[in-house]
């Protein structure tokens, strides 16, 4: 039975009342009020002024403090300020206010702007445009603490793809979303470790590059347990310093395997690192002693943990020049930009049409997950907020689906429809300009237009009295002639990238016509490529490209447990070496163009750190008969390759040069001159003559 509308009135106080008493009751009990109570100030007219008064000081600061801005990474704010100084030169060309001007929230203005930076910029994108505008819209929440004008985003949006686009002949195109997936990424591994001919400036660069592309892979590989005597090693990998989504940046971890092939194995090269820094906390110093350690029973695992003055420290680091030499540094991460180079570079060293970027890497394994796992499981591993961010800016164009047999009915070939997706490339693709391309780099009318500007800025030089360029350094005719190097030296990269992806592209368009048009002539292509064969100065490298590609099939357990130790301590050794830079490895020096800090007299000698020769050896330029001429510090460098230890310079002076800009100058201030001559035959001696170091031809 329902109760009358009089009766739930009297009930509701009844419940009130006992409620009240229960809780008269309860302080009682307790002797004071509960954390509620006093928290509200209900029972205390002090608490309550003061909480008033805290809250109001809150609302002042608050007030004071006015909206709170976003939280953009680095890059971004890179970004904004660079698109806030090209809308400062803008306003500049116009005569007005920056600042007052982005106030306004003009749709005409930011028109004005897009027009003026398509004029007065390389883009040919209209992505690049819409890039542009969104960077300033950002620009524009910043100094004004709101969003733009819906009205004025409507109508940019669709003024830069029906008017500017068109207007300029903008591209509009969308960039190809390919796939690198794992059998173009052993192709990768193979011309890395194999045919590669690159030089990096430490052996430890060639280990990491290797690392990084299979880290940048496998971000869905799950460890397995294995079974037998030897323990199987698993690496758990936390991810930190990531892009961040929605304004946040989350740590992810995840773990890696031992492979049965050895070269897409990221133990093997992260072990090789890990021993070669000596970074373990636990007293291991060869693989062998990790591989013969047994789990008690007790455990599930046991950690090799990090020393703690390894924690901090990158893994992957760059290199740093020292007076003794190039060395890896301890603290210098691995820049984005130089990998990068060196994956472009090995891209093209392998005939692949496309220039190659960590997006394809990227995109092979955001399919492979969203194949294999589950929406969420995806957002997480590919720091996505939701599905569509991968629809959008991942999804490939191409269709890996047999479609035709789901039509049809007939038997699937998806085999087939995926071997036709792969990234094209031909090992016969060009790789470098040819001297004539170089030629018209060096002539072309905008370069040299800009050397005739630095001639002019350092003949205004030397009328000053200076003898070289860096003598004045400091001033602003320096400054200019500086500046102006660093524009010739930018224009011909860009105009030498230019000619190589144009003969790429050239190549792969006409390669295949013409293969055909042999054939049909009876010229029938050869079934084997056979590669010249490939001398390597490291006795490492080539023990670790034998050892990487070394069929395993028919071994068992105890052989390929060998082969993979004795790889590990082979790239343990490559990560202490360096090969010869080219320079060294020249049998006979051309006189090259020389810049304009080297065209005039002899350099000005500073008080310290100076290699010049005696008054009884000025004369002396080529050494005498029976005797050479090499560097003390090259020669006990037990990271440099041979060629560079056992270099000898032909003049006196090209020795005093080289130690000068190869060791002195790279001394840290306050370092005395250490020459390692006390285990080796001297064939050129060092003394120090109180003004100076003195290089003098010395005998076995």
């Amino acid at each position: 039975m329902n109760p009358s509308q009089s009766e739930l009135p009297r009930r509701h106080a009844q419940r009130q009342s006992l409620l009240a008493s229960r809780q008269v009751q309860k302080s009682k009990r307790s002797g004071s009020t509960s954390d509620l109570e006093r928290d509200s100030g209900y029972y205390s007219h002090s608490n309550s002024e003061d909480e008033a008064r805290y809250y109001d000081r809150m609302m002042a600061k608050f007030a004071e403090e006015g909206p709170t801005l976003s939280n953009p990474g680095e890059s971004t704010l890179d970004m904004m300020e660079t698109e806030m100084r090209n809308w400062r030169e803008f306003c500049k060309t116009l005569r007005i206010d920056a600042d007052r001007a982005l106030k306004a929230c003009e749709a005409k203005r930011f028109k004005a702007y897009l027009l003026w930076r398509v004029q007065h910029s390389r883009a040919k994108k209209e992505s690049t445009i819409i890039t542009y505008w969104k960077v300033l819209s950002m620009v524009y929440a910043r100094s004004t603490s709101r969003y733009m004008d819906e009205g004025v985003l409507y109508d940019m949006k669709n003024w830069i793809p029906l008017y500017l686009t068109p207007h300029f002949g903008l591209n509009d195109s969308e960039k190809e979303k390919a796939c690198l997936f794992v059998d173009d990424l052993s192709v990768l591994l193979n011309c890395h470790w194999v045919r590669d001919t690159e030089i990096f400036a430490h052996e430890r660069l060639r280990v990491q590059m290797a690392l990084l592309l299979l880290i940048s892979g496998c971000t869905a590989t799950r460890p397995v347990r294995g079974k037998g005597p030897i323990p199987v090693i698993a690496m758990r990998l936390s991810l930190k310093h990531i892009k961040r989504s929605g304004g946040k940046s989350r740590e992810k971890e995840f773990t890696f395997y031992e492979g049965a092939d050895l070269v897409i194995c990221p133990i093997i090269l992260f072990l090789a690192l890990a021993f070669a820094d000596n970074a373990f906390e636990a007293n291991v110093t060869t693989p062998k002693e990790i591989y013969s350690l047994i789990i008690p029973t007790r455990k599930t695992r046991m950690h090799l943990k990090w020393k703690t003055k390894w924690g901090e420290r990158p893994i992957f680091r760059d290199t740093e020049s020292t007076s003794i030499g190039v060395r890896i540094s301890k603290s210098r991460p691995l820049q984005y930009q130089k990998h990068r180079h060196h994956f472009i570079r090995l891209g093209r060293a392998c005939g692949f049409e496309k220039v190659l970027q960590f997006y394809d890497l990227r995109r092979a394994s955001g399919k492979k997950i969203t194949e294999a796992l589950t929406p969420e499981e995806c957002n997480q591993i590919m720091g996505h907020r939701h599905r569509g961010t991968y629809t959008r800016y991942y999804m490939p164009g191409f269709i890996d689906r047999d479609c035709q047999a789901i039509y049809l009915g007939s038997p699937s070939r998806d085999d087939l429809v995926r071997a036709v997706g792969r990234l094209a490339r031909d090992v016969l693709a060009p790789t470098a300009l040819t001297d004539a391309q170089k030629f018209n780099v060096s002539n072309d009318a905008r370069v040299l237009k800009l050397c005739q500007k630095r001639q002019g800025y350092a003949d205004r030089i030397k009328e000053l009295g200076y003898s070289t360029i860096k003598a004045a350094e400091g001033t602003e005719l320096y400054r200019k002639h500086k500046a102006i190097q660093a524009d010739i030296g930018s224009l011909k990269r860009q105009l030498s990238d230019t000619w190589l992806n144009q003969s790429i592209q050239e190549f792969h368009d006409t390669v295949d016509t013409i293969e055909i048009n042999n054939q049909l002539q009876g010229i029938m292509p050869t079934d084997v490529l056979t590669p010249s064969t490939i001398k390597y100065e490291l006795e490492e490298r080539s023990m670790a490209a034998k050892l990487f590609f070394r069929p395993l099939d028919g071994l068992d357990e105890s052989c390929v447990f060998r082969i993979r130790a004795r790889l590990i301590r082979n790239l343990i050794e490559l990560c202490k070496r360096q090969e010869t830079p080219r320079p060294y490895k020249a049998t006979s020096r051309k006189r090259q163009h020389v810049s304009c800090e080297d065209e005039y007299i002899e350099d000005i000698q500073k008080p310290s750190k100076i290699l010049r020769m005696d008054d009884s050896n000025k004369d002396f330029q080529k050494p005498s008969e029976g005797h050479a001429l090499c560097c003390p510090f090259c020669k006990c460098d037990k990271e440099a390759g041979p060629q560079k230890r056992d270099f000898l310079f032909a003049r006196i002076d090209g020795l005093r040069k080289h130690i000068q800009e190869q060791h002195l100058e790279l001394m840290p201030p306050g370092e005395g001159l250490r020459v390692p001559v006390t285990k080796l035959s001297v064939r050129a001696g060092i003394r120090d003559s109180g003004a100076g170091i003195t290089v003098l031809e010395g005998s076995v």
